[in-house]
């Protein structure tokens, strides 16, 4: 048992520190004893043509920097298959990035933005799940293909496809066509709303409210967040702070998404059945959240230090956070291939980028008219 624990770490290794070294590409050496390299977010900021154009405007900082060296990696250079088992625990990564996000907040931090966030969430939850399943319909894709689709533009993403598929039973050409559709229309987005959100002058608070709100993967909400406004281990990002708590608002409605499409998938036509049926609400709920709770009682307790100014073991988290973050996102940037992208196609790609537009533009409504620019 215990060499078969070693032999796995020992197959995860390459290719986590292939992310860490784009991360550290991207961020520089300081934090891990290698000051010489101040990374290139650095390099771009110190010259005044590159700090206008990529930094102010563009807000290119080190998170874009990774996912989009980790793209050019997989696409320019290909990954090795010694290096898919580490790049696979990405997501593991940002979890617990997450997790440890929960430093940034108190109880009453939740209290005065969670609320809102559920209920904005949900209005927008319902109205995309119904128009994509209206618009799928009228097109003439089939009851699985048009959930998926719709779970995945709603809720958050790839995992929110990944999740629903079982339940409804659909094909695996519909999932990857799903997921290729997301994945191009969240790329376009993750670029686009920082640069955006300044041109028109949204607050960092803002911002994370429309990010968190109209951006499809949990991802990248995270990315164009941290690229708006990264913040210091001194100074919080807002975007951030406030992004992800709508970011895991709309998680935590996953399972209820997948219970409530199971249902209606089972009013409808047979579907092919390469997918167990769905088994139980809780298969599919993302336990980090409740990780990222227990962070937030232990700071609201003090258990962690202070947070005004932060404790050295404050300091410490965030900055543990930040490496998280652009190790997990390099190995996302990895995992995205030039040639799935252009996959996507036909139905899913019309009725996904109609629905991802949609409410895009309709965050950013909600956003301007009723969100105050300090929270």
């Amino acid at each position: 048992m215990l060499v078969q624990g070693f032999r796995l770490v020992l197959k995860l290794v390459p290719g986590i520190l292939v992310m860490l070294a784009v991360a550290l590409l991207a961020r520089g050496g300081a934090d891990l004893g290698f000051p010489q390299w101040r990374g290139l977010e650095a390099l771009f900021a110190s010259n005044p043509v590159t700090s206008k154009l990529l930094i102010d405007i563009l807000h290119l900082n080190y998170i874009l920097i990774s996912i989009l060296a980790g793209m050019l990696f997989r696409n320019l250079i290909g990954l090795p298959d010694v290096l898919k088992p580490g790049i696979r625990t990405s997501r593991l990564f940002i979890k617990i990035g997450v997790i440890l996000l929960g430093s940034l907040y108190s109880v009453a931090d939740l209290a005065s933005l969670g609320l809102n966030a559920f209920i904005i969430i949900f209005v927008f939850i319902a109205l995309i799940i119904a128009f994509t399943l209206y618009l799928g319909q009228k097109i003439g894709m089939n009851r699985a293909s048009a959930s998926i689709l719709a779970a995945g533009t709603a809720v958050c993403g790839v995992s929110a496809i990944v999740a629903t598929a079982p339940a409804v039973r659909a094909k695996t050409s519909d999932v990857a066509y799903s997921i290729a559709t997301i994945l191009s229309v969240g790329v376009i987005f993750l670029l686009v709303f920082p640069p955006i959100g300044t041109l028109i002058g949204l607050t960092a608070h803002q911002f994370g409210v429309w990010a968190g709100t109209g951006i499809l993967n949990s991802g990248q909400v995270l990315a164009a967040a941290l690229a708006f406004d990264h913040g210091t281990a001194d100074r919080v990002s807002e975007s951030l702070k406030t992004g992800e708590i709508f970011n895991l608002a709309r998680i935590i409605f996953l399972p209820f998404v997948v219970l409530a499409l199971a249902v209606y998938n089972s009013r409808g036509e047979d579907n092919d059945d390469e997918y167990p049926a769905y088994t139980g609400f809780w298969d599919k709920f993302p336990l980090f959240i409740i990780g990222f709770f227990v962070v937030v009682i232990m700071t609201s307790f003090g258990l962690l230090g202070e947070t005004s100014p932060p404790s050295p073991g404050i300091v410490l988290i965030r900055n543990l956070y930040n490496w998280f973050f652009a190790i997990g996102l390099s190995g996302l940037g990895m995992q995205i291939s030039f040639e799935e992208l252009r996959k996507a196609g036909g139905q899913p790609l019309l009725v996904g980028t109609a629905a991802a537009v949609l409410k895009a533009l309709l965050a950013l409504i909600v956003t301007l008219l009723f969100i105050p620019a300090r929270p």
